[in-house]
């Protein structure tokens, strides 16, 4: 018990620093092109409200703040007033809060151009942060990437889909001529499209593309469809993380590593390895895996666990093959995390996808959920949706709204273009208006996150669970907070 205490204890504070750091290369690219610029900066702060700790330095007051998730850098030459409300009182405010008549301040113009700069210059610091942490799985041979495909493990012969002619063995190229590479790509197109409809799927039998018309049709305990009587063809078992002095590590086993045969059964998937692992104990037994396309044997001696009332080994295979763990070079992930974003927020913009889409948004507690739950399946599981998540914070801060960077560049280009400033009440009205609703979308997703997802964070606290965590946010669509979610933390086995 206390074992599982000090584990979730240091998970929580690593989740913490994990996700004050993205805010933190996200500020500091401001601060620092601010500073190239010229421009009056009064404020760097990591974290909102009240200051746990702050020191003036230069003019600039440097402080973290009692509410960790978020930040800012007050640019009063940028944002005259319109976040001080949601910021909290910076240390010159609250002096001018004291003053009988408070003097106005009187700042420099500054060239649009350079407005600009600063806006983007959050969004370049998330990028080169995603750029350097996809380096880093990239170099290290111990990170596990897997892009599953999409192949049909079986179907109904009963079914709709069977009767279309859908064959086991098929692959599935596209939907609705969108293509997709992996089962998460299917699950997030029939998430757009939604149940009770039919879609166009082209598929490829042999050497033979052709299309098929199938259904999708409502899963229960889930809110993504699936095609009428199709089963996906089972992921390999493959481990993420090996636990330290378990009998897999001393029998050699590593991380990255596909189970072949157990026992000299063959291993078909996870669930198969778990139920085989379950029955036995205290004997060791040979074991082959799939390590850097050559076969490797080894001898392990599972043993019982009186907490999950079953047989162990200590590795944790992957469950679900997250969209952040699909591809090793540095270039194919980056750009598969913004190729995710981007496809959803096209959604959000299409009349007939849109309702579908909004289903699958998700809040402050998702986010998190989501990287307390990557941080238990692996370290570099951890750093894959830590650089998901800084792709699409730097692609989400960009979008035209006043309350983001991309509002503050359309402003400049406005002062660019018409040679005269956006009038500063109707700048930090609009600002103040869209930040409220923003504000106010969080609160109604984080009620609908908690709903959704609580019942499965409840599951984590005990090292070695044997049950998915949080299947009901399998695959969703993870937005309004930065980040798209599909994460099952896998079985601790």
């Amino acid at each position: 018990m206390l074992g599982s205490i000090i584990t979730n204890f240091r998970d929580v504070i690593a989740l913490v620093l994990l996700f004050s750091f993205t805010i933190f290369v996200h500020e500091l690219g401001h601060f620092l092109v601010a500073l190239k610029c010229g421009m009056v900066i009064d404020v760097f702060s990591i974290g909102f409200g009240p200051a746990m700790w702050k020191k003036k330095v230069n003019g600039i007051t440097y402080k973290i703040g009692w509410i960790p998730f978020g930040g800012y850098v007050a640019l009063p030459q940028l944002d005259p007033s319109g976040m001080s409300s949601i910021q909290g009182e910076d240390e010159e405010g609250e002096e001018k809060a004291k003053e009988d008549k408070p003097v106005p301040r009187e700042l420099p113009d500054i060239l649009p151009w350079k407005k600009i700069l600063v806006s983007v210059a959050g969004a370049t610091g998330n990028i080169i942060f995603a750029i350097i942490l996809a380096t880093v799985i990239w170099l290290s041979p111990d990170a596990v990437t897997y892009r599953g495909g999409t192949v049909v493990g079986g179907v109904d012969s009963d079914s709709a889909s069977y009767k279309a002619g859908l064959r086991k063995g098929d692959v599935i190229l596209a939907i609705n001529r969108k293509p997709v590479g992996t089962w998460y790509e299917v699950s997030l197109e029939s998430l757009l499209v939604g149940p009770r409809q039919t879609v166009n799927v082209t598929v490829l039998t042999g050497e033979t593309q052709r299309d098929v018309e199938l259904t999708l049709v409502e899963k229960e305990g889930s809110e993504i469809p699936i095609f009428e009587g199709v089963e996906r063809q089972p992921d390999p078992c493959l481990f993420a993380s090996v636990f330290p002095d378990s009998p897999a590590a001393e029998a050699g086993l590593e991380p990255g590593d596909i189970v072949r045969s157990f026992d000299g059964t063959q291993v078909d998937c996870t669930d198969h390895f778990i139920d085989l692992v379950s029955g036995r104990g205290d004997e060791a037994v040979p074991i082959v895996v799939e390590r850097d396309g050559e076969l490797v044997e080894a001898m392990v001696t599972p043993k019982y666990n009186e907490e999950v009332k079953r047989a162990l080994i200590g590795v944790r295979p992957v469950g679900l093959m997250v969209p952040w763990m699909q591809y090793k070079h540095p270039v194919r992930q980056v750009g598969g995390d913004a190729s995710g974003i981007v496809r959803l927020l096209k959604a959000l913009v299409n009349r007939k996808e849109a309702p579908k889409a909004a289903k699958g948004l998700g809040g402050p507690v998702a986010i998190l959920a989501t990287l307390w739950l990557s941080i238990k399946i692996s370290l570099f599981n951890a750093i894959g949706f830590l650089r998901f998540l800084n792709v699409n914070l730097a692609i989400l801060n960009l979008l035209p709204i006043p309350v983001l960077d991309g509002g503050h560049i359309v402003f400049s280009l406005w002062e660019g273009i018409s040679r005269r400033k956006a009038h500063p009440k109707l700048v930090n009205a609009l600002i103040n208006v869209f930040a409220v609703l923003l504000i106010g979308v969080f609160v109604l997703l984080t009620f609908r996150d908690v709903d959704r997802i609580f019942p499965g964070l409840k599951r984590i606290f005990r090292r070695g669970d044997d049950e998915p965590a949080v299947e009901q946010v399998e695959t969703n669509a993870i937005l309004a907070t930065n980040a798209v979610t599909g994460a099952d933390p896998g079985t601790a086995e």
